[in-house]
């Protein structure tokens, strides 16, 4: 469920473009997915949508985790009301069958109550947003007010670094950084100047 494209690994070089505009941020995405280049993770402010296909990414499994979780929830609810009206403490109320109707609104919250939990623990999960957990790129400190930032690795691509850079500013990037295997803070601004 973990997608492993979407991992920043300390070892790679890292090439970032930073944008404004969200429009020549989600066409510049997918003209550099289409270039060839490994887009490893966008970073936005607020959700741009169509960026996952921008990117080249699979159909989340999220919603087959929410069946799952509602699924678990209904079995939940149906043991448990069968096990106390039938085994536990059997009543025989108004001369109706013990399983019936009267079952269906516990089952529609318990479904309703473990698919909310479920997804949510999951999103974190798979989105490694765990407690405790530092922020694996700061590259903009604008980059969760009004900035785009894209990265993208820069080992072993069919595209050149200096093609990749101008395709950045070309698309209408503000800055682009690169960071290499040295650690999180070693950024350099890559020298080409914007058109």
């Amino acid at each position: 469920m973990i997608d492993n494209k979407l991992f920043l690994d300390k070892n790679k070089t890292v090439m970032f473009g930073i944008f404004e505009d969200s429009d020549q941020f989600l066409d510049t995405v997918a003209n550099v997915h289409h270039k060839g280049a490994q887009i490893i993770d966008c970073y936005t402010p607020f959700p741009i949508h169509g960026i996952e296909k921008a990117m080249g990414l699979k159909r989340s499994l999220l919603p087959v985790g929410a069946f799952i979780c509602g699924c678990l929830g209904f079995i939940t609810a149906a043991t448990l009301q069968t096990y106390t009206m039938a085994i536990d403490w059997p009543m025989i109320i108004g001369n109706k069958p013990i399983v019936g109707v009267s079952y269906v609104p516990v089952l529609f919250e318990m479904s309703v109550l473990f698919t909310a939990f479920g997804i949510a623990i999951l999103f974190f999960i798979r989105n490694k947003m765990l407690h405790g957990k530092m922020p694996s790129e700061r590259v903009d400190f604008r980059q969760t007010d009004d900035r785009m930032v894209v990265a993208i690795a820069t080992d072993n691509q069919l595209v050149d670094k200096n093609e990749l850079s101008n395709m950045l500013y070309q698309g209408g990037a503000v800055e682009v950084k690169e960071r290499t295997n040295h650690g999180y803070e070693d950024f350099t601004e890559v020298a080409i100047p914007k058109k």
